[in-house]
């Protein structure tokens, strides 16, 4: 590999097939086609090829569905890597992710997200930092695809960056597990926590190995584009999931009721705030026209609202059951 020493057959790609039960096949083909192309512009071939594994869960998907695209998205894969469909039961995001490391026998271990388009440069960038022996883990930056309102208004507003922006993430402590990379031995003894947190696991993990002195670092080199959120319904509904973690976050840090519904309220002024200040400012870098600048304000407000009204209510009743937790395909 450019840059740096280390060989494709030392690496293993784990990609977890959990995100297509919420988009369409058109990102997820797009997704592992991206693969493909950086694999071959990184020189895979017969003798130095990564392994990639797909893993999903028997209870939701069929491996026909990662053999499908295969087929439409990118035949030529399983000749760029070793490519290993991986059925469990039962498992959701993270888990899926513990397991595909937990069976890596590589000395670097990749997280890619099914819907996650690696661009040119995307895995030497991400492994370049592995130079330095303290350096236990990686994040790349990741940026929001766009192709409608709702899209482009998410894209400035939720947790993942506009390009332009990449630069100033340069060794900002904060992860994405759509787009990382560790060294596999050290994952292997801290995986990620299994907590009843939604989407919130990658960053309580890494707040614990920075707190313990482990390296970390974040680079702008390795950048992924993300497929867009599945239409408004999706976003409420990951905007409720969001403020549900954000409040059970704050219980295992020991804030009491009131503490945790004053929370709520503080995280609906600020990012009402935030997020039309952003969609003002920056609109034009995803190309928004201007008659949609009032569609994205309402977009922005309601998604704030709702992180806000499920943060709060959490907060009232001391933590939501797991009931109240479905997942985005089982409520459709």
């Amino acid at each position: 590999m450019a840059g740096f020493s280390v060989r494709l057959s030392e690496i293993t790609i784990v990609v977890e097939w959990e995100n297509p039960r919420d988009v369409d096949s058109e990102w997820t083909d797009r997704a592992m086609r991206a693969l493909a192309d950086e694999l071959a512009r990184e020189g895979a071939s017969a003798e130095n090829r990564p392994t990639v594994l797909y893993l999903f869960d028997t209870l939701a998907l069929d491996d026909t569905s990662v053999r499908d695209s295969i087929l439409r998205s990118a035949p030529d894969l399983e000749d760029l890597a070793t490519v290993k469909v991986i059925p469990t039961e039962g498992l959701a995001y993270y888990q899926l992710k513990n397991q595909g490391i937990a069976l890596t026998t590589t000395p670097y271990v990749v997280l890619l997200d099914s819907d996650a388009s690696p661009q040119p440069g995307w895995l030497a960038g991400l492994l370049r930092p592995f130079e330095r022996p303290e350096i236990m883990a990686v994040s790349g930056v990741t940026s929001l695809e766009t192709h409608n309102a709702v899209s482009r208004s998410m894209a400035l507003i939720w947790i993942f960056d506009l390009p332009s922006e990449h630069e100033r993430l340069r060794g900002q402590i904060n992860i994405h597990a759509n787009n990382c990379a560790f060294r596999t031995d050290f994952f292997q003894k801290n995986p990620f926590p299994n907590t009843p947190a939604f989407k919130k696991q990658c960053g309580l993990w890494l707040a614990d190995i920075v707190e313990r002195g482990f390296g970390f670092e974040r680079t702008p080199e390795a950048y992924c584009r993300h497929a867009p959120h599945s239409g408004m319904r999706f976003v409420v509904w990951r905007a409720i999931q969001s403020g549900f973690d954000r409040d059970a976050k704050a219980k295992l840090q020991g804030q009491g009721r009131f503490a945790r519904v004053a929370r709520g309220l503080r995280v609906w002024i600020k990012k009402t705030g935030r997020s039309t200040g952003r969609i003002l400012a920056h609109h034009s870098e995803v190309d928004m026209p201007a008659y949609q600048v009032p569609i994205s304000l309402v977009v922005a407000w309601t998604y704030v609202l709702s992180i806000a009204s499920a943060q709060i209510l959490s907060a009232t009743i001391d933590g939501v059951p797991d009931s109240f937790r479905l997942r985005w395909a089982d409520s459709s």
